[in-house]
């Protein structure tokens, strides 16, 4: 089957040699030959196809660190263009460490020794870099990368900080979201030093205090609210019960609800947001998320 595939991709190799950069080619094999197909003449949809016929002799999705990884190029090139993959959604795990007297594969081995599905590590510097996460299996929670950070730690000696991002479509949009979590996890590194791990809800106040012209707002509200904003419903709620110092009884009270509607949804508004706003700091920003909205 791959003979015949070799007619359609008339410029597939078959034999790895044959190529200076194996990275610029999606690979197949059989139980007797394989084959290199370029990258930039097979699409997204093609790839998925063929994973269902043929084992991947090299996963196209796992571009580690490779000087011309496509993955690496994108996120440091404006006009560098997408990765062609068959992950739909993916987030960003920004990790900061404090040195680096350490061989960065062994790190990069026993960081993605914890992930669960296919993920890619970049390095930006010796120090820093990002993990690539797409959404087949259940994300790591941010209490489960708590936990790996300090399994690193005390494996490599070393301080360990991280900032969780939010899936997001594999889209030209992508590059933004990733420069926005930089920033997002910069904030995190300067006021938020003691914490391990991070995510929007943890950063937002500190980023409004930092940019009081709000020149990002619409970015924070999107990444928070999504399509929650339009359910102007849900909107008073969530509002009504923290204004009402979280007291739900006077909460349902002011909204002429039943006690179990309102805690419906609160879970609901919860569940759409990642927001947990029984909880002080996940109740602030959703607050000045919700007002900035208005």
């Amino acid at each position: 089957m791959l003979e015949n595939l070799k007619q359609k991709f008339p410029n597939a190799l078959t034999n790895k040699k044959d190529t200076d950069d194996i990275s610029n080619y999606v690979w197949f094999e059989d139980f007797r030959s394989i084959l290199g197909i370029p990258r930039s003449e097979i699409t997204a949809e093609e790839i998925r196809l063929l994973e269902l016929l043929f084992v991947p002799s090299i996963n196209p999705n796992n571009l580690n660190a490779h000087p011309g990884s496509p993955w690496k190029n994108f996120l440091s090139e404006p006009n560098a263009p997408l990765p062609l993959t068959s992950w739909e959604n993916v987030r960003f795990l920004h990790f900061k460490l404090t040195h680096a007297d350490f061989s960065n594969s062994d790190f990069e081995g026993a960081f993605l020794a914890f992930v669960q599905s296919d993920a890619a590590i970049i390095w930006e510097n010796e120090t820093a870099g990002v993990l690539i996460e797409p959404d087949k299996d259940e994300p790591l929670s941010n209490k489960e990368l708590i936990a790996i950070t300090s399994t690193l730690e005390s494996d490599f000696y070393v301080k360990t900080r991280m900032f969780t991002g939010r899936f997001h479509p594999v889209d030209q949009d992508l590059r933004h979201h990733w420069t926005q979590e930089k920033k997002c996890f910069e904030v995190a590194q300067v006021h938020l030093p003691d914490i391990k791990v991070t995510d929007l809800a943890d950063i937002i106040p500190y980023s409004l205090i930092n940019d009081p012209s709000f020149k990002n707002a619409n970015w924070f509200i999107n990444e928070i609210l999504g399509k929650t904003k339009q359910d102007t419903e849900l909107i008073k709620t969530v509002k009504t019960y923290i204004e009402c110092n979280s007291n739900a009884t006077y909460a349902a009270k002011q909204l002429y609800i039943h006690r179990n509607s309102l805690q419906y949804r609160i879970d609901k508004f919860s569940e759409k947001t990642g927001l947990d706003i029984r909880n002080f700091r996940h109740a602030l920003t959703a607050y000045l998320i919700l007002l900035l909205n208005d």
